[in-house]
């Protein structure tokens, strides 16, 4: 394992302050030059993916459950992680490097400084469980080495359960970036966004990071962010995104960020396995699955994953209370869950109606 002694860089909020040194890893060959580290990467026999993640502290577990899912299902690529981890300690990071280094892949962790940050919007509606990390995903392209031109960036809320390959394959014709439209959305008029189809889920992204540079993205989105706070104070760093990336991004399928709306109800329990076969990306957007009251359908399978994790209690489910309103909403879509997990009572239902009727 490489010692945490490894210079690593900070980054602050304004991207052309932005500096960064990731640790000597598994696979990589680091040059010194005028005074930072540049990456060479030695490519081996199997495909590498550049994958950025972002996370705090409160966030340690899912980390940890999303990173099984991706070794389980990528035996044949090279992950190559790119890290922003806030608040978590060198021990940590350490047992994240050997993790990572077991599995064939290598990991570069970053410092951001939280200077300016802090001072922007969070989400104000009542799902709330996010800090400032979200608007980490802004930096990243300013953060990896010059050799990775395609960035793959996935929220921690997620699970890998396909081949990540057939994702970074994709041909983004010249679009800084490719997302999945948001079906939680109702058309976004008040940015300028007038079809529901054309406002994306910004929990994946598939970066074309020289296109995204070039553009400005990340600066135009702070300038939006800073100024207009009230504008996009529900799903700040998403709805400021959106904006900037008006028409000018790669519409991918769903099976790249499965959100709870994309899985149909009439698939029943006993057609998971055949359904996930043609998914990538599960992202449990919404209530999450380590909370009671998570609506996601696939829900069941976090906990899967998190058993096969480093730390297994990431599996416990914490009960939530919920107000009469809330809980008779939740029942009502776990009688309908059961309804459709259950195709033969379906049936004895369509004929006592045939009867009745």
């Amino acid at each position: 394992m490489w010692g945490r002694g490894a210079p690593r860089g900070r980054c602050e909020a304004e991207p052309s302050a932005v500096k960064a040194v990731a640790a000597p890893s598994k696979g990589s060959l680091y040059l010194w030059a005028e005074g930072r580290f540049e990456a060479a990467r030695v490519r081996m026999a199997h495909r590498t993916i550049d994958l950025a993640l972002a996370f705090d502290a409160g966030y340690v577990l899912p980390f940890h459950v999303l990173l099984t899912s991706v070794f389980a299902n990528n035996p044949n690529s090279n992950i190559a992680l790119h890290l922003i981890a806030t608040g978590v300690s060198e021990a940590e990071k350490a047992a994240i490097r050997g993790l990572v280094e077991a599995h064939g892949g290598s990991t570069a962790f970053y410092d951001v400084s939280r200077n300016g940050i802090e001072d922007f919007v969070l989400p104000d509606h009542e799902e709330n469980y996010l800090s400032v990390a979200i608007y980490y995903r802004l930096f990243f392209p300013f953060l990896v080495a010059e050799q990775v031109k395609k960035l793959l960036y996935i929220d921690v809320d997620a699970l890998v359960v396909g081949d990540l390959a057939t994702l970074f394959a994709v041909d983004l014709q010249g679009r800084p970036a490719g997302a999945v439209t948001d079906t939680d959305m109702p058309v976004r008029t008040d940015l300028g966004i007038h079809s529901a189809e054309d406002y994306f889920n910004s929990g994946m992204l598939l970066m074309d990071v020289p296109a995204w540079k070039k553009q400005q993205i990340t600066e135009r989105a702070l300038v939006i962010i800073k100024n207009e706070p009230e504008r996009i104070k529900r799903y700040p760093d998403q709805d400021a995104l959106n904006m900037v990336l008006k028409d000018n991004w790669h519409r991918l399928p769903p099976k790249f960020n499965l959100m709870r709306r994309y899985v149909p109800n009439e698939v029943p329990k006993r057609g998971f396995e055949a359904f996930l076969k043609e998914q990538v990306i599960i992202h449990y957007n919404g209530k999450k699955p380590w909370f009671s009251d998570c609506e996601h359908r696939l829900r069941q399978l976090y906990q899967h994953y998190a058993r096969l994790s480093p730390h297994p209690e990431a599996a416990r489910i914490t009960q939530v209370k919920l107000l009469k309103e809330k809980r008779n909403k939740l029942f009502r879509s776990r009688v309908v869950e059961f309804y459709f997990d259950h195709p033969e009572l379906v049936t004895v239902w369509r004929r006592l109606k045939a009867l009745v009727g």
